[in-house]
């Protein structure tokens, strides 16, 4: 999968690409519009644009480019496999180890390995918070020039491929952007 981000001065030469790769019927997996935060001179679409533009968002909405937002989603996801598995662990190991640990504390003996279990579940959510953090972005010196060119008023085109797909090259050459920024995220 080839991802990456074009940069343009101006809105109407995203279209100009969004209507080529339409034309030639390019595999385009995701084409998002960045809008930059200094919105000087707006271009209004024609007609056949307004039918079918393309995705418009703002920088911090874009998952590729906002680490929380991926955080986020990575622990959401772990999250689902860690609790119950976190809760079978604890079930397992308070009845492994007869331990009598909540039963001292005045809870009946019955409940000791479903309490084992809910702490391991409350372990395994906690661990998803924890897991989620500990993977790094490499690509931080291209985010920042990526956000610094968005502050200083360019548009960004966010274009992915498919797998094994490369980037429409011709189509991109002919909207001459400003600058090209491939991210490997791979």
């Amino acid at each position: 999968m080839a991802i990456c981000i074009l940069v343009v001065d101006h809105e109407e030469k995203a279209y100009q690409l969004w209507e080529k790769l339409q034309i030639n019927k390019e595999k385009i997996s995701n084409f998002e519009l960045i809008e930059p935060n200094l919105k000087e001179n707006s271009f209004e679409p024609n007609q056949s644009q307004k039918n079918n533009l393309p995705k418009r968002v703002k920088i911090n909405e874009v998952k590729l480019l906002n680490p929380k937002i991926s955080r986020e989603e990575r622990q959401r996801k772990m999250a689902k496999w860690l609790m119950p598995f976190g809760f079978v662990a604890g079930l397992t190991f308070s009845g492994m180890t007869d331990l009598s640990t909540f039963s001292d504390l005045g809870f009946n003996s019955a409940s000791e390995p479903i309490i084992g279990g809910l702490l391991g579940m409350a372990s395994g959510w906690i661990g998803s918070f924890f897991a989620a953090r500990s993977v790094s972005n490499n690509q931080e010196d291209d985010l920042k020039d990526i956000f610094k060119r968005n502050k200083q008023g360019a548009w960004l085109i966010l274009l992915e491929t498919p797998l094994e797909i490369d980037l429409p090259w011709p189509s991109i050459k002919e909207i001459d952007p400003s600058e090209i920024i491939n991210l490997n995220l791979i």
